[in-house]
């Protein structure tokens, strides 16, 4: 009987877990320009920045200077509305 129990209480904890980290997701945010520019110089470096935003840095540095200023940046992507 309490093999039973467990089982059934693994399965159930089992099944919240996908649920759970899609919620954590959906509240996550971007980091905002001033949480990224760790020496507070107004310009993200390559050291600042890691992730798709390090993968496409000479595409968005649009004047060449080697580092980001906000309004290279391009704009977050808005999650569509649910109905």
């Amino acid at each position: 009987m309490k093999i039973v129990l467990v089982v059934t209480a693994l399965l159930l904890s089992s099944a919240l877990l996908p649920a759970q980290a899609n919620e954590e997701r959906e509240h996550r945010r971007p980091p905002s320009f001033t949480e990224l520019d760790s020496n507070s110089d107004g310009e993200l470096s390559r050291d600042e920045v890691k992730g798709p935003l390090l993968e496409d840095f000479d595409q968005f540095d649009s004047d060449g200077s080697g580092t980001l200023a906000e309004d290279e940046l391009p704009e977050p992507k808005r999650k569509r509305e649910r109905n």
